[in-house]
């Protein structure tokens, strides 16, 4: 697939495929060339042209890229650099081969390959970066008190040689952060939230570990822990406190591994691992009590096997437009459309995952907020104003007979009521009057004559005004 736009170079760093946009920026897979024919695969994101005049979307780009250059960690995403070109910044970095967590979780046990061990060993290294990001300090040794904020399988990033990454700090919470997320703004995936963000509460690294507790618990049990819930009944049960029992859904679970679910679910964050360190050393205390060590690169290997033609059709993308780019001159270069690498996947987000680490397309929450839909949320939001809108001309003409009707001065002529509007319309009718309190509508009967009958002339009937839509904007990722 090609994309529909054409693609200049941006410094150093020559575009050669777009590998997912969202709502707030684009990621592309790069070449950073430099003298005596050097070149590098990188990746790099985009603020969305059309945002970036605005400073608000600036902001909440910049905080991320200064947070991301300051995180340097083994399982951390590595950032290169920030790069500004001509007023468009960018954020360079390190090109990954792999596959989302979520993609890997969802393709090993369709084919049976997906060892629960291998899952806690992933689990303890995203706790171990997720511990250096909660630890980073200012240069002045001030707490910067990072907290991720989306954490879930999509943000995991697992490498063809079984490298495990965090991904994606972009709705990241720090104490420099130049954007200040405005009261009853939540920001996140609801499927991996806690109880106190969903809610809009004040978070703490206790949020992040709440997210990793659910992780685990779809470990234990095979199944995603909301699975078929919808969006107000997950609200409802965080709110509540009942959090489903691990107990329930798994059977033989090994006593550690019972507590460490438990107490990472806790509904009060006083109640968790008061660090991620904390929570990965009972994991791997489970490992070491039953003497497993799982092998990275084995586990890795297995990802490559199962994900062989996504990986193929990946190279063979990045290898012709290498050629491409060597043959045609810089001006020539830019001209030509990039091509796209499509999602092999269904992973459930908004933007697509693809062969490398970088995504795109946080859920949101907002009260307040500007967030542009998906196209996705742009088709159902239009076929929900078509269906209103129909119904308004519906009820306008039903309004319209009915005043017509009630200026005639002769003879009545019997009539049904109308029937109320339906409730899938999206209208609902008020309810209706008892039959001894409706007016019968009449109607003029003309008598046979040569004389022309003068028209009637009705009021035109004013249209509606449109509701006004509500306060709060909800964008939820499962």
């Amino acid at each position: 697939m090609t994309a529909a736009l054409a693609q200049k170079s941006f410094g150093k760093y020559r575009p050669i495929a777009e590998l997912g946009r969202g709502g707030m920026a684009t990621v592309y897979l790069a070449a950073a060339t430099g003298p005596a024919g050097f070149s590098k695969l990188v990746v790099f994101k985009q603020l969305q042209p059309e945002l970036a005049n605005d400073q608000e979307f600036r902001d909440m780009f910049l905080d991320e890229a200064r947070l991301a250059a300051r995180l340097n960690h083994p399982h951390i995403v590595q950032t290169y650099e920030v790069a500004d070109d001509d007023g468009q910044f960018l954020i360079v970095m390190e090109y990954l081969e792999g596959q989302p967590f979520s993609s890997v979780r969802l393709r090993l046990q369709k084919e049976n390959q997906l060892q629960l061990d291998d899952q806690i060993r992933v689990l303890c290294d995203l706790l171990d970066g997720l511990h250096a990001a909660h630890e980073l300090k200012d240069y002045d040794g001030t707490s910067l008190n990072v907290v991720h904020r989306d954490v879930s399988p999509h943000n995991v990033f697992v490498t063809y040689t079984g490298d495990v990454k965090v991904v994606d700090f972009g709705i990241a919470k720090a104490a420099t952060s130049a954007s200040k997320t405005r009261t009853g703004v939540i920001k996140g995936k609801l499927s991996y939230m806690a109880p106190e963000q969903a809610f809009g509460r004040v978070v703490d690294r206790r949020a992040d570990l709440f997210a990793v507790g659910i992780m685990l618990w779809e470990a234990l049990c095979k199944r995603r822990m909301w699975k078929n819930m919808p969006d107000a009944g997950i609200m409802h049960v965080l709110s509540t406190g009942a959090i489903p029992r691990v107990e329930e859904f798994a059977t033989d679970l090994d006593p550690i591994l019972l507590r460490v679910c438990t107490r990472s679910l806790a509904p009060r964050p006083e109640d968790r691992y008061a660090t991620a360190l904390e929570m990965r050393a009972e994991l791997l205390s489970y490992l070491e009590a039953h003497n497993s060590r799982p092998d990275a690169r084995e586990f890795g290997e297995r990802i490559a096997a199962a994900f062989a033609k996504e990986r193929a059709k990946i190279q063979a993308v990045i290898e012709a437009q290498m050629r491409l780019a060597s043959a045609l001159s810089e001006t020539a270069y830019a001209a030509h459309a990039l091509p796209q690498i499509d999602s092999f996947i269904a992973t459930g987000t908004n933007a697509p995952h693809t062969g490398s680490y970088a995504t795109e397309g946080n859920a949101t929450i907002a009260s307040g907020a500007r967030p542009i839909a998906a196209p996705a949320e742009k088709k159902r939001s239009g076929l929900i104003l078509v269906a209103i809108a129909a119904a308004l001309v519906a009820l306008v003409s039903v309004v319209a007979l009915v005043v017509t009707h009630d200026k005639s001065t002769t003879a009545p002529l019997a009539s049904a009521p109308s029937a109320p509007l339906s409730a899938a319309s999206g209208v609902v009718a008020p309810p209706q009057p008892s039959a001894s309190t409706i007016a019968t509508p009449s109607v003029t009967a003309v008598p046979p004559t040569t004389a022309k009958p003068k028209p009637q002339i009705t009021k035109p009937i004013a249209k509606p005004s449109a509701t006004p839509a509500s306060s709060l904007d909800i964008r939820l990722t499962r």
